[in-house]
């Protein structure tokens, strides 16, 4: 199917806007900075996005996209289902030490959400597909109750957000590899 030329200069306004992100942070990310970026004049992208905030709320789910698809794209196989678990955590934990400035842009930027996005809850539902599948096989072994997924998971995923919030803020001296230990503790005690 061909994309119109609207889409593809929507597209390729979104691709400046993740390398600004990516390489610059995201408090580089300005209509000027992306008007540099892409060409385009100012007036001209506000006429595929109507203000700041709308580019950085597409541009969030584009990067959640991103996100998702980097961590479904090699599924994580281990002989112990707890230890199965830890890998998928640590991956994603690893995207954003790959990635800090996508972690900053997530957590340190304030959104404002239309009221309804569809493009939001299907991400939802594939996020929560993508921890399900996490915890399939914890569950079918007995490791966790089912009924107990949503508060376990939420659980681990708030403790890694704030280990990659102390890393990420500076105000913490956890590196990497202490993250990970402290992570794979974690979940070895709320698993087991």
């Amino acid at each position: 199917m061909k994309q119109s030329k609207k889409d593809r200069i929507h597209q390729e306004i979104l691709q400046a806007a993740k390398w600004i992100v990516h390489n610059e942070g995201h408090g580089a990310l300005t209509v000027r900075r992306l008007a540099e970026s892409t060409g385009y004049s100012h007036t001209h992208l506000y006429y595929y996005f109507k203000d700041l905030n709308d580019l950085q709320w597409s541009l969030r789910l584009s990067m959640i996209e991103d996100m998702v698809d980097a961590l479904a794209s090699d599924p994580v196989s281990n002989p112990d289902p707890v230890e199965e678990v830890i890998e998928a955590f640590f991956r994603y934990m690893d995207y954003f030490f790959i990635n800090p400035n996508v972690f900053r842009f997530f957590y340190f930027c304030t959104f404002i959400s239309p009221e309804v996005d569809v493009r939001y809850q299907e991400l939802e539902q594939r996020l929560q597909s993508l921890w399900q599948s996490t915890f399939s096989r914890a569950i079918r072994e007995g490791v966790i109750d089912s009924a107990d997924l949503e508060l376990t998971a939420k659980t681990i995923i708030y403790a890694l957000q704030g280990m990659l919030l102390l890393h990420m803020s500076a105000n913490g001296n956890a590196t990497q590899e202490q993250c990970k230990v402290e992570l794979k503790q974690l979940i070895r005690y709320i698993l087991k």
